[in-house]
């Protein structure tokens, strides 16, 4: 039941691959440099995180914006994975980010999974928010 298909949305997540720390021109190390598969089609459950049993269940220090309820096994999520919930994504016909003629990306990501709470039949996802 709580994961009924007419309650289901889709989002797109992207894992993370690898994280590699970055160097400027000097060879100083600057900030770590993220790198990210390509967005996969997604559906679930996404809620408002606002109940005292989703706050127990993710621990009352954790900040996080959105929860995604999924069924156990499908779509899993992982922590530092990153979504595209309240964006439409901008794919190209490989199935790659679309870019610019400068090579940013058009629609960038949204959340972050921060969290993961696994339960016999579903699996809890704490997002967050990113600017």
């Amino acid at each position: 039941m709580r994961t009924m298909t007419r309650n289901r949305r889709v989002f797109y997540q992207a894992s993370l691959v690898e994280v590699t720390m970055a160097q400027d021109t000097d060879g100083n190390y600057t900030e770590d440099a993220y790198t990210y598969s390509d967005p996969v089609k997604c559906e679930g459950v996404i809620t408002a995180a606002n109940g005292e049993a989703v706050t127990q269940l993710f621990g009352a220090n954790e900040r996080y914006d959105k929860v995604i309820t999924l069924n156990l096994g499908e779509d899993y999520l992982e922590i530092g994975s990153v979504l595209w919930v309240d964006r439409v994504i901008s794919l190209d016909e490989q199935g790659h980010l679309a870019k610019d003629k400068d090579g940013n990306v058009l629609t960038p990501y949204d959340y972050i999974v921060v969290k993961v709470a696994n339960s016999l039949n579903f699996v809890n996802v704490a997002i967050r928010k990113v600017d």
